[in-house]
């Protein structure tokens, strides 16, 4: 395929408006290291994990030989797995509506109450702790919630309880603590991102039309922030489903898919059923992705 050049005077050729200014080729050329990346270090990896799921487990090792056990007993029929599946989803269904509740008045207030570099900076203290391991993050609640810890010191000293809180460390409560520290972030910034892209005009427009903050909030700024949630959304729930840390260390030792993982590969090398049962969790992260998106256009984000 060719296009139209033209000479503007200075020796330099460039397109006419209206014109296709790259070839097929160069775009094949352009997009090729991305597919190529992308079937090297995404699909094969996962071929190989499905590959891995239809073998055969005998005495902790695995034989070449193809079979479904490890799907229809070790995902299908399996109660654990089914708990473990509605726990699993419960908690991120639970963890991404709190990261919600307290990112999108984070993304709000960096928007309409601090100047574009105030708010970037801010947005940026959020970022500080990533600067250390997930692990030690994780670990830094243990002094904080336990039953020596600060917060029951405090409650303790003020006189408010009379004995340490035990449901502070090792509960619920605790792992919800967990996921927001770790995700908020990942909530807040698309928020503001999509609240920054807002023309301040529309909300000019609504106030001269007699419309209180309520309504301002309820006909425009919400609907046009939509795309940001969607992603905080996709962002924080794919990222507590498959969270391996937080449920070990904070949920007092209630299973999730995750851990199920990890248990099935680490303590029996039963390297299919742990295949099987990565690949199902992948299964159900598509599918809240493409209902999630469905509902929502993220391409407005971009505009």
């Amino acid at each position: 395929m060719s296009s139209k050049t033209a000479d503007d005077g200075s020796g330099v050729s460039r397109y006419l408006p209206g014109d296709r200014s790259v070839s097929i080729t160069e775009v094949t050329a352009l997009t090729m290291p991305t597919v190529g990346w992308f079937l090297l270090f995404l699909m094969v990896p996962l071929l190989v994990v499905l590959y891995y799921s239809f073998l055969t487990y005998q005495s902790f090792s695995v034989v070449n030989e193809i079979s479904t056990f490890a799907w229809v007993n070790g995902v299908f029929t399996s109660s654990v797995v089914h708990s473990a599946f509605v726990r699993t989803l419960g908690v991120a269904i639970v963890v991404t509506a709190i990261t919600l509740l307290f990112g999108y008045p984070i993304g709000y207030y960096l928007r309409f109450h601090t100047g574009q570099i105030g708010g970037t900076i801010l947005l940026l203290f959020l970022v500080i702790p990533f600067w250390t391991a997930e692990l030690i993050r994780t670990f830094g609640w243990l002094p904080i919630l336990g039953q020596n810890g600060a917060v029951n010191g405090v409650l303790m000293g003020l006189g408010i309880t009379s004995g340490p809180l035990e449901w502070l460390l090792y509960s619920r409560f605790s792992q919800a603590v967990g996921y927001l520290q770790n995700y908020v972030v990942f909530m807040a910034a698309p928020i503001y991102i999509s609240l920054s892209q807002i023309d301040d005009d529309l909300l000019d427009a609504s106030e001269t039309l007699r419309g209180d903050p309520i309504d301002t909030f309820r006909n425009v700024t919400w609907p046009l922030s939509k795309p940001g949630v969607a992603i905080g959304c996709m962002f924080t729930f794919v990222l507590t489903i498959g969270n391996f840390t937080v449920p070990t260390f904070l949920s007092g030792g209630s299973s999730t898919v995750s851990s199920l993982i990890y248990n099935r590969y680490s303590q029996g090398l039963n390297y299919p059923s742990a295949a099987a049962l990565s690949i199902t969790l992948l299964v159900v992260i598509f599918l809240f992705v493409f209902v999630l998106f469905r509902y929502v256009d993220i391409t407005e984000i971009a505009n």
